[in-house]
């Protein structure tokens, strides 16, 4: 289960980085924005809100590295 805790939080900055790759490429085709918004806010969500939100229970629930 510790394992799992260390590989959660990349995973969901590289899936937070293809929704921002997505939602770019959307803005380059220039079709639809509201999809743009919806890819980059589903990115930024997945950097900078759930990666520090599953180390922080990784660390409430004395998960350590050694």
């Amino acid at each position: 289960m510790g394992g799992l805790v260390i590989i959660l939080p990349f995973l969901s900055i590289m899936i937070g980085v293809y929704f921002i790759t997505l939602g770019l490429w959307e803005l380059r085709e220039g079709i639809n924005k509201s999809q743009y918004l919806k890819y980059m806010f589903t990115g930024l969500f997945l950097i900078l809100v759930l990666s520090p939100l599953i180390g922080l229970i990784g660390n409430f629930l004395n998960f350590r590295f050694d």
